[in-house]
């Protein structure tokens, strides 16, 4: 009885996990058709929903081409944006430390003062244009001293370089709420 029991649970997380990897290729796809002429990458795109809680895997690497999530993680929002678990406002203001939404392409990698990182260039005028200005990047949260960010889209060590490594050279990043 406990093996069923075992067993239905196991299915039914299977389920729910498909159906969740479903919708998010699909919000991919319609987001590649929209802003993929922008990307040199068109088989990678990385969503970020920041309607979920900075303690739960907010971040989705997914594969195009064989339509599927190759990477789940969590992402902080910026300081600016609030310091809850959800972002609570957004900008594109220089100096603001919120995060911004839209769509963006990764530019090149670099070693910086967050380690090993990817810059990001803002594909949207009234939303994130001003990431190059602002140093809006990927990288790890290893050397942060909170779980806040200056705006940037930082990520557990354990993930920075595999999901840089992943994204980099003109793949979109589309960040929503």
């Amino acid at each position: 009885m406990k093996k069923i029991i075992t067993l239905l649970f196991l299915c039914i997380f299977n389920c729910i996990a498909a159906q969740d990897n479903a919708e998010i290729v699909k919000k991919a796809t319609e987001i590649q058709t929209k802003w993929g002429f922008k990307a040199k990458n068109k088989n990678i795109i990385t969503l970020i929903d920041f309607s979920k809680s900075i303690e739960e895997a907010r971040l989705y690497v997914i594969d195009l081409k064989n339509s599927k999530v190759l990477l789940i993680s969590n992402v902080d929002h910026g300081s600016g944006s609030g310091t809850g678990l959800t972002p609570k406002s957004f900008s594109n203001t220089v100096g603001s430390n919120a995060t911004s939404l839209g769509c963006y392409v990764t530019l090149q990698t670099y070693k910086g003062a967050w380690g090993y990182s990817l810059k990001l260039n803002g594909l949207e005028s009234d939303k994130n244009s001003n990431a190059l200005k602002r140093n809006i990047v990927v990288h790890s949260s290893k050397r942060m001293y909170s779980k806040f960010s200056l705006g940037c889209f930082s990520v557990p060590d354990i993930n920075a370089t595999t999901l840089i490594d992943l994204i980099k050279d003109g793949s979109l990043v589309y960040a929503y709420q």
